[in-house]
């Protein structure tokens, strides 16, 4: 009987706290991940790769749960949401485990939302991205926003456009606004 309490007593003792636990569900993005990210945030990938994360990602909308390396969002409340301050369409974060280097400023943390892929700069600002990636100034509406398109293409089903474009932005985030920069992918 004493072997049995001493072995509860120490599986307790062993047992992870609440931050621990917190930072087991959250799952590490593989290289692979990574480099997939990093290919969208840059351009470098079209379309129909920006279509896959997505597609697979569709369970961390629905059930708040991690996949592929990307994480769900949590609101103030603590539960998932979509959207991280004035920016709706949020689906998932990725925190890189290492600082990359992306259009010449480090940056830890990437962004997917329905339409873009983004990595968030804390050293830079909207000039700097804009200058760096040659993007057009802010558009009409004063958004803090700047836009360089890379590539536009009839729509492969349907008569739109498909678009694929550079753009910096500053998002009013809390508790600080935060300023991204990636790659936007739309249909016109």
């Amino acid at each position: 009987m004493n072997q049995v309490l001493l072995l509860a007593g120490l599986g307790l003792a062993l047992a992870p706290t609440a931050p621990a636990a917190e930072s087991i569900r959250k799952t590490v993005p593989t290289q692979g991940d990574i480099d997939q990210a990093l290919a969208l945030v840059s351009c470098k990938a079209d379309r129909s790769a920006f279509r896959t994360p997505v597609y697979q990602l569709r369970d961390i909308a629905a059930n708040a749960k991690p996949s592929a390396g990307w994480q769900p969002i949590p609101s103030k409340g603590g539960e998932y949401s979509n959207e991280l301050g004035d920016m709706p369409g949020v689906v998932a974060e990725m925190q890189l485990p290492a600082p990359v280097l992306l259009f010449g400023y480090p940056s830890t943390r990437l962004i997917l939302s329905r339409s873009s892929v983004l990595a968030v700069f804390d050293e830079a600002t909207i000039a700097d991205l804009s200058k760096t990636l040659s993007l057009d100034a802010a558009g009409s509406h004063g958004a803090p926003a700047a836009m360089r398109v890379v590539q536009s293409a009839p729509e492969t089903q349907g008569d739109g456009i498909d678009v694929t474009a550079l753009v910096a932005q500053r998002i009013d985030a809390d508790p600080t606004p935060i300023t991204v920069a990636g790659c936007l992918y739309f249909t016109r």
